[in-house]
């Protein structure tokens, strides 16, 4: 290979990508990234001024986004904004499943509403997202690349986050799972698991100081991520630098599961 065709196996321009959850934190940053790397950007959000709000500013930037309010839980809605991703760029090349909630709660004391909103949003929701894409890339013959936002906690424990955990547990295993059973049809499958990084769901716990220190503490690089550093292993799975790459988990974490 010649070193202009190294440099394109990045290159996402022509391609169309769904980030869940884009309007702020690391969604928004996957989604400044894709595009960024030549990827027509659909920002889904549940709230449609924060939507559009995010798509603007990457607009803003030159940017080629559009943003789409969507409630990922609610099936036909998720459908309705894959058939608006096509008629606004022809197809969906790529799923960046992202949206979700946490929550820091003892499990004894863990509220049944709390619980039903997460697993309807964090695992549910990416589910059926990935059944309802790849259906459409087998029909069409067409293969494409899901990305899942796992988490460290859904590979080792992380108290007070049950539930969290749980879903993220089942994130890891519906990506690999799926990985394997779509891949003759041209389906790459992959998550990247997240440690600790700043955004406005998690400053909290971070600038508490008994659990910012218990953090720091068990991340190698002794800090929180910052959103912007998810967007390497986004843009990687996403291109075809990972043509070979399926049912893998990326640890983006600051070293807290190799410890």
């Amino acid at each position: 290979m010649s070193a202009e065709e190294h440099r394109r196996l990045f290159d996402l321009t022509g391609r169309c990508a769904v980030v869940t959850g884009a309007g702020r934190g690391i969604g928004f940053s996957l989604a400044e990234g894709l595009a960024a790397f030549g990827a027509s950007v659909v920002i889904a959000e549940l709230d449609p001024v924060t939507a559009e709000s995010a798509a603007a500013r990457l607009g803003a930037q030159g940017l080629n986004a559009i943003g789409v309010a969507c409630d990922i839980t609610d099936t036909p809605q998720f459908r309705g904004l894959l058939d608006r991703a096509e008629a606004e760029f022809g197809a969906v090349d790529i799923l960046v499943n992202n949206a979700g909630v946490s929550a820091r709660i003892a499990a004894e004391e863990y509220p049944d509403d709390n619980y039903h909103r997460m697993v309807a949003l964090n695992q549910t929701a990416v589910f059926f997202g990935m059944r309802d894409l790849a259906k459409r890339w087998i029909d069409a013959g067409r293969g494409g690349s899901i990305i899942n936002l796992a988490s460290f906690a859904g590979l080792v424990a992380d108290p007070m986050s049950v539930p969290y955990a749980m879903t993220k547990g089942a994130v890891v295993q519906l990506t690999r799972t799926a990985a394997v059973e779509w891949a003759d049809k041209g389906i790459r499958v992959n998550a990247i698991a997240p440690g600790y990084v700043r955004t406005e769901m998690t400053a909290h716990t971070l600038d508490t100081p008994a659990a910012g220190a218990v953090i720091q503490a068990k991340t190698a690089l002794g800090r929180a991520g910052r959103t912007d550093e998810m967007i390497g292993a986004v843009v990687f799975l996403a291109s075809d630098a990972s043509a070979y790459v399926t049912g893998t988990i990326v640890p983006v974490d600051g070293g807290w599961t190799a410890m």
